[in-house]
Parts: structure tokens; sequence; C-alpha cells
């Protein structure tokens, strides 16, 4: 990560908790106390999800449908038959909890 990286990671998380204090400061002057603390508290979760999901979108480009979405195809069903696990001692391939060959229960896993 260069130092532009970290110095615009640094004015978006700052611009962010600026407009989380100002909706806060806002709601907390037109609400009375127990009402302005349940939306402060609202609002600020709905931020967070709204904030996840642009970064979701950034990491994952245009095609994310959430969180185990097409980001990750580890988690997806549809790719799970692609993994394959072999075995460290002898290197077989092999998807029980030990090997068949050798009885190594470690085993790594490939693709």
């Amino acid at each position: 990560m260069s130092i532009n990286n970290n110095k615009q990671f640094i004015l978006n998380q700052l611009l962010w908790v600026g407009i989380s204090f100002a909706i806060s400061l806002a709601i907390s002057l037109l609400l009375p106390f127990p009402v302005s603390l349940a939306a402060i508290f609202g609002v600020f979760i709905l931020l967070n999800m709204y904030m996840r999901r642009i970064m979701m979108r950034r990491m994952s480009g245009p095609g994310a449908t959430g969180i185990f979405g097409s980001m990750s195809p580890m988690f997806s069903s549809n790719n799970s038959s692609s993994l394959k696990y072999y075995c460290i001692s002898c290197g077989t391939q092999h998807k029980e909890i030990a090997c068949p060959i050798c009885g190594s229960k470690m085993k790594k896993v490939g693709f």
C-alpha cells in the first residue's frame, strides 16, 4: 500500500466520522433524549451497513451480490466440488478425515 493510498484511506475514514458526527448532532438537537438516542443508534447502524456495501463493491467489482456472493468462490455451493484435499505425508488426493493410504489426518487444500 503506498503513502497516497494510506492518506486517501485516512481522509475517507475522517470524512465518514465527520458525517456520522454531524448527523448525530443534528438528531440530538431536533429530538428529545430517549428518542434521539435510539435514532442515533439506528442511523449509526444504517450508515455502517451503507459503508460496508460500498467497500464490498469496491473490493469485489460490479458483480458482488452479498457477503458470500461472487466475491468468494470458495463459499458458494457450485464450486465446492472443485476443492481437492491432498495428504501432506504421502500426497494422495482424498476427501476422508484420515488418509486411506498412510492414515495421516493432516491435509492441504488444492483446486
